[in-house]
């Protein structure tokens, strides 16, 4: 014989007793349903996933705070938390912006070209540049081999980037 529990029923357990079993089953049973919103609010498929984690959190929040003295049903309850947490989501989500050409490689070159057009104030920020610019080396490899701190490492980059603005 299938007893199949109703809601209120599961959120007792898994408060009460804490029962792992009635806790997947809510998993189980909205999946689908938050899935149903990922899909109706167009999110990017580069998403897709963190959407779906957010939602089983927002779940497991909902089974925490639901509060049956309200008259409202635990579906419509859940609903009503999950829009509202996706929609906080999708106002901090950052716009990308995708390149039609790829083209980097003769902006690249234009880039060396120009260099030579660069004056530089000293021979840190000349060798800074070689290195992290050109050689793509990391700061820390830079600082060991050269024995300059950090700190004067950055404020270099910095510098080179503000000249590179410029020619810009």
């Amino acid at each position: 014989m299938i007893y199949v529990m109703n809601d209120y029923e599961l959120i007792y357990l898994i408060r009460c007793n804490a029962c792992e079993h009635a806790l997947n089953f809510m998993y189980q049973k909205y999946q689908r349903f938050i899935w149903k919103h990922i899909h109706h609010l167009n999110v990017e498929q580069k998403e897709h996933d963190d959407f779906h984690q957010e939602g089983l959190l927002t779940l497991h929040k909902a089974i925490q705070t639901f509060n049956e003295t309200y008259q409202k049903s635990f579906t419509k309850y859940f609903e009503l938390i999950l829009r509202r947490h996706f929609y906080g989501l999708i106002r901090c989500l950052p716009e990308y912006t995708l390149f039609e050409t790829t083209d980097f490689v003769k902006e690249y070159t234009l880039l060396e070209e120009e260099v030579e057009y660069m004056t530089f104030e000293s021979d840190i920020e000349r060798e800074i540049h070689n290195r992290y610019v050109i050689e793509r080396q990391p700061v820390k490899q830079i600082a060991c081999e050269t024995g300059l701190a950090p700190k004067q490492i950055y404020n270099a980059i910095y510098r080179i980037k503000e000249k590179y603005k410029i020619m810009i």
